[in-house]
This record gives C-alpha cells, sequence and structure tokens, in this order.
C-alpha cells in the first residue's frame, strides 16, 4: 500500500470517525483501530524485504546475527506499543497506557541486556 492510498484511507477513516463520534462514540474507536491495524499489516509485508537486507549484510560482515535480531524484537515492541497506547488514549484509558509503556520499557531493558553485556565485554577487553 503506498503512503498516498494510507493517507486516502485515513481521510475516509477519519470522516467517518468524526460522523460516528457525534451517533456512536463507542463504535468510533474500532473503526480507528481496524484502519490502524490494517495500515500495520500492509507495511509489515514491505519491512520483510529490509529485515532480510539486513540480516544478510549482518551475516556477509561477520556480526553476530542474535544482535540484530534483539534489535528487531525491540523496534517490534517499541512501534507495537505505541500503536496500542494510542489506542488506548484516543479511547480515553490514558492510564492503561501509561501502564503499557512501562512493561514495554521493561521488556525492552530486558531484551537490551544481553547486548549491553557484550558491549561493556568489549570496552573491557579492549582495555
Amino acid at each position: 500500500m503506498s503512503i498516498f492510498q494510507v493517507l486516502g484511507c485515513g481521510f475516509l477513516v477519519l470522516v467517518m470517525w468524526l460522523v460516528l463520534q457525534q451517533y456512536k462514540s463507542n463504535v468510533s474507536i474500532f473503526v480507528v483501530t481496524a484502519f490502524g491495524a490494517m495500515v500495520f499489516l500492509s507495511v509489515a509485508g514491505q519491512l520483510q524485504t529490509v529485515l532480510q537486507t539486513l540480516m544478510q549484510l549482518c551475516e556477509q560482515a561477520g556480526v553476530n546475527v542474535i544482535y540484530l535480531t534483539t534489535i528487531f524484537k525491540i523496534i517490534g515492541i517499541a512501534w507495537l506499543t505505541e500503536f496500542f497506547c494510542q489506542v488506548c488514549r484516543d479511547a480515553g484509558s490514558s492510564a492503561l497506557a501509561v501502564k503499557t509503556e512501562f512493561a514495554a520499557k521493561v521488556a525492552i531493558l530486558l531484551l537490551a541486556f544481553p547486548v549491553l553485556t557484550a558491549v561493556l565485554e568489549s570496552v573491557v577487553a579492549i582495555l
């Protein structure tokens, strides 16, 4: 899906949301969430090519693929959490969004810890 298609669909969803907000406000959040999921799924297919290329470059450079995989997981957690938290805020539950963001930050820290440890070990070995 091109950016122009996303923007066009986004405009239509915005109009639908504005109309539904007046009459059926509890349904309007589902329209926006469905649009977000549709955009995410369409972009995910395009990202697969980029990820495969980066994995091949890591293998050719002799970099451990585990580090790149960890970075991909961290980016995925951040994007999914951001999407979910924005849906929570749109639905009026900023408290749930804040708690989810905290949980995601802890999950990211736990994923990043082995990478940080490896970097520190490399620095110590150089010194």
